[in-house]
């Protein structure tokens, strides 16, 4: 009876054992996917650190990396700059590169130095779009600024006043995907209101 008694004991201890370190091991390589996802996401956009992908990682470090106080320093250091008037942020790039590699070392990623994150591939193909892409919304803006106060200029009627809200209804979701937008809407907001 103590036999059965033992073995029923062992079997039970074994397998919390096992679950336990189970969990553990899950727990951990779970931590290690997501510091990943997020360092691969800044490489990939490390020519242009305010795309969205970019941004979203950058604001999950603090989260994702809070046991690396040395990469949650590089991430203060770079904040730090990008609060600085654009003529006073020569370093932006250089605290960005600064932090990606105090990541690359906080995955073990030995063999990743401040010279290989520095390179980055970016076609001229791809800079003309981005480029081309910055002047279509800021044309679009611009027209939609111009529509807006040909029709302030004009007697608004509520058939008028209509066809304006739903103009800035057709536009407002593309004009609030882009945050350098922000000021050009609030700028057409303030107008729109004071149609009436």
């Amino acid at each position: 009876m103590d036999n059965v008694i033992l073995v029923i004991v062992t079997a039970l201890i074994s397998g919390l054992l096992a679950t336990i370190v189970t969990i553990l091991w899950q727990s951990k390589v779970a931590i290690r996917n997501n510091k990943m996802k997020i360092f691969e996401t800044l490489m990939s956009y490390r020519y242009q650190i305010v795309a969205e992908p970019s941004v979203h990682a950058l604001n999950s470090i603090d989260v994702i990396f809070y046991k690396d106080a040395k990469v949650r320093q590089a991430y203060s250091n770079f904040l730090d700059e990008t609060v600085k008037r654009p003529e006073m942020n020569p370093n932006i790039a250089d605290k960005h590169l600064k932090l990606l590699e105090e990541m690359a070392k906080a995955l073990n990623l030995k063999n990743i130095h401040w010279d290989d994150i520095k390179q980055a591939y970016c076609p001229t193909g791809l800079s003309e779009k981005i480029h081309e892409e910055e002047l279509l919304r800021k044309m679009q803006l611009q027209s939609v600024s111009n529509s807006l106060e040909s029709r302030k200029n004009q007697q608004n009627t509520p058939i008028q006043e209509q066809a304006n809200q739903q103009l800035l209804a057709q536009i407002l979701p593309e004009l609030i995907k882009n945050p350098e937008s922000m000021k050009t809407l609030i700028e057409l907001g303030t107008k729109f209101g004071n149609t009436k």
